[in-house]
């Protein structure tokens, strides 16, 4: 297996290296890449946590021995790597959009976990897309085909809610389901029939981009409808 990764302490990275040991999955390298301004205008409504206390993948890979590469992942250092290691399964634990040429190097496929319910929610600001538009919360796994957020799904969760949930309640249990269907996800990958998975169609839905910041004030409105005993719903209301 190859991980797809960020060269910087990054939560989601650790914790899928963290995953794939307690499991026993073989990690046989981690392509990591170095961070990157994509440009996005700042946004005013936050729906995750700030988190510390993480371990930097590269002191991971170390303690692990796994090999570790600092490259783009589409580049053709990564290409060479993935044809000296002929890999079966690839895992997204950070990544932007891969090329086909890279994920063509994989005879089983690369796995991505969003947290989104796929395909009514595809692409960014998942959180806000689904408040503003009243779609289910859920995660989503999938092998991905070189679209947004598209391919052949593995499984899919829609989330519970709660009277006096938060954006940040809502975005870290997504996260957190996403860490649930870990185990599930690669088993079916690893033993199952590929061929028999659900195939997002070419003229589903269109993936979203960033949310607008001149979206938010309704959005928090529609949030406070949809969750009444929320601390943000009631400053909403003042």
């Amino acid at each position: 297996m190859i991980v797809f990764g960020y060269n910087f302490h990054h939560r989601k990275t650790q914790d899928f290296l963290f995953y794939c040991r307690h499991y026993g999955y073989t990690v046989d390298a981690v392509l990591a890449a170095d961070w990157r301004d994509l440009g996005f205008p700042p946004s005013g409504i936050r729906t995750k946590l700030r988190p510390g206390g993480t371990v930097h993948p590269s002191e991971i890979c170390r303690a692990q021995g796994v090999p570790y590469y600092v490259v783009d992942h589409n580049s053709a250092e990564s290409l060479d790597i993935l044809d000296r290691l002929k890999p079966e399964i690839g895992l997204i634990s950070g990544a932007r959009i891969l090329s086909r040429e890279v994920i063509e190097k994989f005879s089983k496929g690369v796995i991505n976990f969003h947290p989104g319910v796929i395909p009514e929610t595809r692409g960014l600001d998942c959180v806000e897309w689904a408040i503003y538009e009243n779609l289910p919360f859920g995660v989503t796994s999938h092998l991905i085909d070189g679209r947004v957020d598209a391919g052949q799904i593995i499984n899919k969760m829609e989330l519970p809610e709660y009277p006096d949930d938060t954006l940040i309640d809502i975005g870290e249990r997504l996260y957190q389901w996403e860490l649930e269907m870990f185990s599930e996800t690669l088993e079916a990958i690893e033993n199952g029939d590929i061929g028999s998975l659900e195939l997002v169609e070419m003229d589903v839905k269109r993936p979203y981009g960033k949310f607008p910041r001149e979206f938010e004030p309704e959005l928090l409105k529609r949030f406070a409808e949809r969750f009444p005993l929320s601390d943000i719903a009631f400053a909403s209301k003042e």
